[in-house]
């Protein structure tokens, strides 16, 4: 399975995550490959590019972006809204 935005991927079917013991890159979190995105990059809503698949989760250590949510609407980044 090719990993969007480069990076380590770890896929987790027994729910054990003590293995991921990386920093940075993805948890895949379903067979779609929706996952959690841990990005060092700068991330704006709306404006950043990504291939992650739709309604995967991401969040940056990046002064751009630090502190929010976004969720991958296939495309780009978008922040999280609470409904």
């Amino acid at each position: 399975m090719a990993i969007p935005n480069g990076g380590s991927a770890y896929q987790f079917s027994d729910g054990n995550l003590n293995a991921a013991k990386s920093l940075g890159g993805t948890i895949l979190l379903s067979a779609t490959g929706a996952g959690l995105y841990f990005l060092d990059t700068a991330v704006t809503a709306n404006s950043t590019t990504t291939d992650a698949p739709a309604g995967s989760i991401g969040v940056t250590t990046n002064a751009t972006g630090l502190g929010k949510m976004f969720i991958s609407d296939g495309s780009k980044w978008q922040y999280a809204v609470v409904a």
